[in-house]
Formats: structure tokens, C-alpha cells, sequence
């Protein structure tokens, strides 16, 4: 059995006749009707019933048609597969990322993707979710990781994949008051000295709407998650976090408070734009992201 014979055999059952099948693989009726016949012998059934009108399939092709037309699928999808292994020897890959995912995520995926193909090169930009967003939209970028929240709305042009889930806690000093507490609520931050985050972080957006109702006093304000958490060890005041960073733990003078809000849950996901078609280098990127972030079970 080879497999241009299950292509034969697809086309003049599909077409009706062997003519029509021929003209359309570009290839004689004769080679046609003898390959058919040939694969009659190799299976030891009838396959086609001709008649003035053309082909049609015999009982034994009808059972047998789905695993040809499977075979023809899988045989064009293996091309492909081959055909973007292919395009992966050389290329770049333009990455937005938020700091959250270069501690977490990027740095085996990048390790797998640069050992399969090492000439992929990485051009990488890191800052906040909104920088990523837009960079992506923009086209600046061929893909982004970000961190959204429960109350963002999500861009309508872009394909959200995602990969890893947390939530925002209060970092304290120890010796606070509200680091006895198991939940915090905006009034327990009234008047109390707050490490606020620059826009464009999520833990700005976030803080913004713990404390919109209450009086702030604002008096350190940062881009980075580690230099906000050694401000709250030295006693200067209050932050916020989000677990999904390796940096983000209690100890060293800091206590970490749930905040008991549905909003406060926290996704790190990955990027695209919608409706494009995506190089396979994206592609492949994308699928080593999810075999990172959801590991098949064994």
C-alpha cells in the first residue's frame, strides 16, 4: 500500500470519476484506475463499482473511506509541521514582557526554544502590562506577556492565552498592626503611609482601587517590586504584591495580608494578535509557554 494510492482512491470517490479525479492530482486515468486496482489486491476487497455513470463506493469503501481521508489529513498536517520546522532554522522573536514573567516562565521557555533552534535570536523589552499591550497592538512586538486583574477589561484585538494565576496580598512591616489581621479592607490603609507603583503597573491600577475611597498619603513611588518590598523592611511603609512573583514572601521584617477581593485575583498570559497569521516561531513559542505553564500529567 502506498499512500498516493489512498489519494487516488479519496479523489475519484470524492469526485465521481476517475477523469475527474485524474485532471484534478494532475496526474493520467490510467495511472489512476491501475493504483485503485492495485490497492483492491493489497486489501483483498472491492473498493469501486463502475458504471456509465462514473464510481462509487463499495460497502468495504465506505468503511474504510474516514481512515483514508484521516490519513490524507494527517500526512498534509505532517508537511506543514515540517514545513515550519523549516522556517524555524532562522528568525527573530520580538517580546514585551512584564518583570513578573522574566522571573518566572520565560527563562526555561527560552532555554527549550534556543535548544531546538539556536539560531532563533530574542529581542526582548520589559515593562508594564500597558507598555506590553500596546507594543503588541501597535505591532511593535510579536508577542507580549502580561499580567491582567479581575476587574480589566480585556483588548477585543488581541488573543489572551493563559498561563499562570495568583493573587495581590498587602506587604507590611512586621511590627504593623495590620500585620495581624487576615484580611485587610481600604480603611485599615486611611492616612497610613503607602509605597505606591508608576502607571502602567497592575499594582498601581490596583492600588488606585483599594484605596479610591479613603484619604492616601503616598510617600515612595517606584517601577520596581523588590525595591518596594525592601522599602516595607525598612519600616517605610505600606505595598502590595503579587504571588505569582518568586520575590514576593513573608519574612525579613515583611508579613503579607490577603486581600479578600474577587478583583484581586492576578493572570500572568501571553499576548497575540487576533485574526493574523503567526510565524512559526510565535507558534512554537506559544506551545513551549502552555507545556510550561500546564505540565501533561504522568
Amino acid at each position: 500500500m502506498r499512500f498516493e494510492q489512498l489519494s487516488y482512491l479519496e479523489a475519484a470517490l470524492r469526485t465521481g470519476s476517475f477523469r475527474q479525479a485524474a485532471k484534478e492530482l494532475g496526474v493520467s486515468q490510467p495511472t489512476i484506475t491501475m493504483q485503485v486496482q492495485r490497492l483492491e489486491e493489497d486489501l483483498g476487497v472491492i473498493l469501486v463499482l463502475r458504471d456509465a455513470h462514473g464510481v462509487r463506493p463499495t460497502y468495504a469503501a465506505e468503511r474504510i473511506l474516514p481512515h483514508v481521508v484521516a490519513a490524507i489529513r494527517a500526512e498534509h498536517a505532517m508537511r506543514q509541521e515540517a514545513s515550519s520546522l523549516e522556517n524555524l532554522k532562522v528568525g527573530n522573536l520580538r517580546l514585551a514582557v512584564v518583570p513578573t514573567a522574566s522571573d518566572t516562565i520565560m527563562p526555561g521557555v527560552v532555554k527549550r526554544l534556543h535548544d531546538e533552534h539556536p539560531s532563533i535570536r530574542f529581542e526582548v523589552a520589559e515593562g508594564g502590562s500597558d507598555m506590553v499591550r500596546h507594543g503588541v497592538q501597535t505591532g511593535h512586538f510579536d508577542a507580549g506577556l502580561l499580567t491582567y486583574l479581575g476587574f480589566d477589561e480585556l483588548a477585543d484585538d488581541l488573543h489572551y492565552v493563559d498561563l499562570l494565576t495568583g493573587h495581590l496580598v498587602l506587604c507590611v512591616p512586621e511590627d504593623h498592626p495590620i500585620a495581624d489581621k487576615d484580611e485587610v479592607t481600604a480603611a485599615d490603609l486611611a492616612g497610613e503611609p503607602l509605597v505606591f507603583f508608576s502607571k502602567g503597573s497592575i499594582l498601581r491600577r490596583a492600588f488606585e482601587r483599594l484605596v479610591a475611597d479613603v484619604e492616601t498619603n503616598v510617600v515612595y513611588t517606584t517601577d520596581g517590586v523588590k525595591a518596594a518590598q525592601r522599602m516595607v523592611q525598612a519600616g517605610v511603609g505600606i505595598s502590595l504584591a503579587n504571588t505569582l512573583s518568586p520575590y514576593t514572601a513573608s519574612g525579613d521584617g515583611v508579613i503579607l495580608v490577603p486581600i479578600r477581593e474577587d478583583w484581586a485575583r492576578a493572570t500572568l498570559a501571553a499576548v497575540v494578535r487576533k485574526d493574523e497569521a503567526r510565524p512559526a516561531v510565535v507558534q512554537t513559542f506559544l506551545r513551549l509557554l502552555k507545556e510550561a505553564a500546564h505540565p501533561p500529567r504522568r
